[in-house]
Parts: structure tokens; sequence; C-alpha cells
């Protein structure tokens, strides 16, 4: 199907249900191994909390965006992208507080492991402060295709939506992703800046997950 079939709104307080089950789906055979790995599915209560974080992330102005069939209004696709920016309008770069500020871990969930829950996300957070500092930047949190809706071309719309946004502030845009999903980036400019591993046998798991941390330079930067 031609993007031009697809349209992409903004997920609301109404359609944050849709999001979470699409987003609980999707990560169903990897990433909910992580964040739930005592018993690899959340209980209501937890499920009740993620789509609170989001309600709560909606007012703070973090974009969810769902991809949806013009024809049916069938859901394709979700992500979550955020701008990060210095608190001084004025300002070009934020400062060090303001970067540590923003890495602060999320509580983990009941049903998770705290010892892999930091190791995941302590990973993630030293890359970002590692390769970006203090620039300010958009990052794609998550990006979640139906798997029976894959290659059709939602994703990447999703993608080029915060790239797009990305280059009119003139700033980076950056990512974590498996890699499986490394070529799709690829083809958006993203490149390969970080490889990262959790081995979930030190957890009580069986399996090893990596991840690539991808920049994609600013429009008009020379890529380093």
């Amino acid at each position: 199907m031609p993007p031009s079939d697809f349209i992409i709104e903004p997920v609301t307080a109404e359609t944050v249900p849709e999001y979470v089950a699409l987003r609980h789906l999707v990560f169903a055979p990897t990433i909910n191994k992580i964040l739930y790995s005592k018993q690899h599915e959340p209980s209501q209560a937890t499920m009740a909390r993620v789509a609170a974080d989001i309600s709560d992330g909606l007012e703070k102005g973090i974009m969810y965006l769902l991809c949806r069939e013009k024809a049916t209004g069938t859901l394709v696709a979700g992500a979550r992208w955020r701008d990060i920016k210095p608190a001084d309008a004025n300002a070009r770069e934020r400062t060090w507080e303001e970067v540590e500020k923003g890495l602060e871990m999320a509580q983990p969930y009941p049903e998770s492991d705290v010892g892999a829950w930091n190791d995941v996300f302590g990973q993630f957070n030293a890359g970002k402060r590692d390769i970006l500092g203090t620039r300010p930047y958009f990052v794609l949190d998550t990006l979640v295709t139906h798997p029976e809706h894959h290659r059709r071309g939602a994703g990447g719309l999703l993608i080029a939506w915060g790239c797009e946004r990305a280059d009119q502030k003139g700033v980076e845009a950056y990512l974590e992703a498996s890699p499986m999903g490394q070529p799709l980036y690829a083809r958006y400019g993203f490149e390969p800046a970080r490889e990262m591993r959790l081995d979930m046998r030190q957890y009580g798991g069986d399996e090893v997950f990596e991840f690539v941390a991808m920049r994609r330079p600013a429009q008009g930067e020379v890529s380093r």
C-alpha cells in the first residue's frame, strides 16, 4: 500500500489504550522479556501504569503517534518521539544538569528484574550521554508496527515524521535499534554509533539481546 494511503495522527487521551495494546503486542517476543522478565506478562496494575505514564507524557509534550489506513481506520503502527532541548529557549545547548535530569531512570515494574532493568537502561543512558553530550536532539524512543502490516511503509512514515522535524530545527536524531531494524533506519540517514548487549542469562533469562545506538546527523552537518 502506498504511503499516501496512510494517515498519521497524534495519540489522544481516548486512543491511549490502542497505543498501549499495539505496543504490548509488538514487544511481546522481545522487549517485554526485559521489562517484565519475572513472568513476561504484566499485571493489570502494571498495564494501567503504562497507560497512565503515556497520558502524563502527552501532557508534557511527548509526541506519541499512530499510523492508520485512511480507508479503514485500521491501526498499523505507532511511535514515540521526544524533542530534547535546552530549558532556556535562547541557549544552543543543554547544561549537564539538564542532561542528567533527562536521563533519570523510571522505576522498574513489579514484574521487572531490577538488575536487568538497570543494566539495559544504564547502557542506553550512557550512550546518550557519551554520543550526544549537551547537544539538543530528537529521539525515537519507540517504533512499533503490527505484525500483520510489516513492509507496507507505515514505520518509515513515522521515522520520516520525526526526522523532518529534527531537520526543521537543525538538530540530530537518535535511537536504539535491534540489529534487525538497523537497515530500515539506515535508509533514513541513521548511522551506527555504539553497540550494546544485554545478557538476560545473568538475570534468570535465557536470551541475549543486542542493540545498536544510531545517530542521524543534523541537516547540513558532516557525518562524524
